[in-house]
């Protein structure tokens, strides 16, 4: 399965699809489940994520909305796709239900923008960096040994993403993140070295703001955005916030003066283009 394959990806996918075909046949969700004998929240809750969706669930409603030929036979494929486990399943017990769709759209983008503030990002953390520094998260916690384990396998496991030659990756990191220090001598000497490898990796671009930069747009919010090869795919925007994390598509209503995907998209892009330089060795080593 390849990192576009996500199947909580597909399975968001699927439901938008789902959706478009009955909004296009002209039916009320009531109307659909009545037609099938379902509850009547069967349908909103497929269409809202609520559940997943059957193959032959998905092959009832596409006959329910005309739908045949070659685009029904892409959608049982997807539906059929969407059903399989992700690699992260097993990490399921210390990972929110947020994370896991952090990981999806983290997998399936084909452009990937992350600004950190405080700490440099996990798909770029050494092994060392990231035990300490989820070994200082989770003091006091009670986290069980094993759980700091995963969680670091879990981050290692993560970084393959770097890898593929389908997606490019674009951070931006505020100098705090940098200067902070986290370990010993060795392991930031270690985390910086491995910080320059990453950024001569054809499809991976690091920048960081410096201090003298002074204030500039959202510094204070870490965020990520997600873009999709597909015209139909929304962006997403991924927040941590002291209230937790939040995911947010151009779908999500806007709440006050909440900001959309789209303004951090345009913020990245102003931050990067206007105070964001590139990082060195020089910078990071001092040579």
């Amino acid at each position: 399965m390849s990192a576009s394959e996500n199947p909580i990806f597909l399975r968001q996918r699927l439901r938008d699809r789902l959706k478009r075909a009955r909004e296009a046949a002209d039916l009320t969700q009531q109307q659909v489940a009545d037609s099938f004998g379902w509850s009547p929240s069967k349908v909103i809750r497929i269409e809202n994520g609520k559940i997943g969706v059957s193959v032959t669930d998905a092959m009832a409603l596409l006959g329910k909305y005309g739908i045949a030929g070659e685009e029904a036979d892409q959608l049982i494929a997807l539906a059929k796709a969407a059903r399989q486990p992700t690699w992260y399943s097993g990490y399921r017990q210390i990972i929110s239900p947020e994370f896991q769709a952090y990981l999806a759209y983290e997998e399936s983008a084909s452009i990937v923008r992350n600004f950190a503030r405080n700490v440099i990002p996990g798909l770029m953390q050494t092994e060392e960096y990231a035990r300490t520094l989820l070994r200082g998260f989770n003091e006091g916690e009670g986290a069980e040994k094993g759980d700091l384990e995963m969680r670091v396998e879990l981050r290692m496991r993560r970084q393959r993403v770097l890898e593929s030659d389908s997606a490019q990756f674009f951070f931006v990191l505020d100098e705090a993140a940098l200067r902070r220090f986290v370990g010993g001598d060795t392991v930031m000497r270690q985390q910086y070295e491995a910080l320059l490898r990453t950024n001569e990796l054809p499809n991976v671009k690091v920048m960081y703001v410096p201090f003298t930069a002074g204030i500039y747009p959202l510094f204070r919010t870490p965020y990520q955005v997600f873009e999709f090869p597909s015209d139909n795919d929304d962006l997403v925007a991924y927040l941590e916030t002291p209230e937790g994390e939040v995911l947010l598509s151009e779908k999500t209503p806007r709440a006050g003066r909440r900001l959309q995907p789209a303004d951090y998209l345009d913020t990245f892009w102003k931050v990067e283009k206007t105070v964001a330089v590139e990082i060195t060795e020089e910078i990071l080593l001092g040579k």
